[in-house]
C-alpha cells in the first residue's frame, strides 16, 4: 500500500499579510480626488448650506469621489515620505476645491447684499428671519433673493457647470502636485468686485423709487401741511418696495445668469482650465 503525502501549500490564516494586498498609491490617489471634492461640497452654495445635514454633504463627497475617481486611475502619483508633507498635499488639494466653491459663495453674497440694502431704502428691514447659515438674524427679502440666486443656479445648469469645471481642473492641476495658482487671491478680488456690482444693479430700481416717493411725499407735505403724510409714509415706501422688486424680479435673475458665466470664467482661468460652450447650453 503506497501511503502519498502532500505538501503544505498554504499556510493558516492567521499567518497571512493581508497588507501587501494593498495598492496603498491608489489609496493615496482617491484621499486626494476626496479632498478636492470635499472642497466644493463645503463652499457651494447649493450643497454648503447649513440647511443640509452634514451627513448627507459628507455621503454627497464621497459618492461624487467615487464617480471621478476613476478617470484618474492610471495617474503615477509620488506618494509623500513622511506624514507632514501628505497633510500639505491633502490642503493643496482641498484648497482647489474651496477656491472654486469660495468664488460662487463670494457672488452668491453679491444678491443677499442687494435684498438687505432694499430691505433697509424700504423700511422692511425690521423684518427679519433667522438665517441658519450665518447663524443671525437677516432680512427677509435677503433671504428671497439668496433663494432667487439658488433657483437660476440650478436651472441654468451652475451644477453641471461646477462639475464640469472641477473634473477639468484634473487635467489642467494633476492630483498630488500640491501647488496652488498664486493669482487666486486677486481672482477673488475681482468676483468681489463683480458681486458688488451685481447687488448694486438689483438694488438700484428699488432705490430710485424709494427715492423718488420720498420726494413725492416730502412735496405733498409741503403743500398741504394739514394732512399726516409721515404716517403713512412708511407703507407707502413698503408698497413701492414690493411692487417694483415684483416688477424687476425678472431682470434680477437675468442679471445673475448673466454674470455667473464671468465668475466661472475667472475662477476657471486661474486653476488653468476653460469653459466650454456646451457647458451653457
Amino acid at each position: 500500500m503506497i501511503n502519498y503525502t502532500f505538501p503544505k501549500l498554504y499556510a493558516s490564516h492567521s499567518n497571512v499579510d493581508w497588507t501587501g494586498w494593498i495598492d496603498t498609491s491608489r489609496i493615496l490617489l482617491f484621499t486626494l480626488v476626496l479632498a478636492r471634492v470635499s472642497g466644493i461640497v463645503i463652499m457651494t452654495p447649493v450643497f454648503g448650506t447649513a440647511d443640509i445635514p452634514v451627513t448627507f454633504r459628507a455621503l454627497l463627497a464621497f459618492a461624487l469621489a467615487v464617480l471621478m475617481a476613476p478617470t484618474q486611475w492610471f495617474l503615477e502619483i509620488r506618494e509623500p515620505e513622511t506624514l507632514p508633507m501628505y497633510a500639505i498635499v491633502l490642503a493643496a488639494e482641498l484648497a482647489i476645491g474651496l477656491a472654486l466653491g469660495l468664488g460662487l459663495y463670494i457672488f452668491f453674497n453679491g444678491l443677499e447684499l442687494a435684498g438687505e440694502v432694499i430691505g433697509h431704502v424700504g423700511g422692511l428691514s425690521v423684518a427679519q428671519i433667522f438665517d441658519p447659515v450665518s447663524g443671525d438674524n437677516t432680512p427677509l427679502l435677503s433671504r428671497l433673493t439668496h433663494s432667487l440666486a439658488l433657483v437660476v443656479f440650478i436651472c441654468c445648469g451652475g451644477i453641471r457647470m461646477t462639475l464640469a469645471g472641477l473634473l477639468d481642473t484634473f487635467d489642467s492641476i494633476p492630483l498630488g502636485g500640491g501647488t496652488i495658482p498664486t493669482e487666486l487671491g486677486n481672482t477673488l478680488v475681482a468676483i468681489l468686485s463683480l458681486s458688488f456690482g451685481l447687488a448694486f444693479r438689483v438694488a438700484a430700481p428699488v432705490m430710485v423709487g424709494v427715492l423718488v416717493s420720498m420726494l413725492v411725499i416730502g412735496l405733498l407735505g409741503r403743500t398741504l401741511p394739514q394732512l399726516n403724510l409721515m404716517s403713512i409714509g412708511f407703507s407707502v415706501n413698503a408698497m413701492v418696495t414690493f411692487g417694483i422688486l415684483m416688477l424687476s424680479i425678472g431682470g434680477i435673475a437675468y442679471c445673475f445668469q448673466e454674470r455667473i458665466v464671468d465668475v466661472f470664467s475667472l475662477i476657471l482661468q486661474t486653476l488653468h482650465a476653460n469653459v466650454h460652450a456646451e457647458w451653457l447650453e
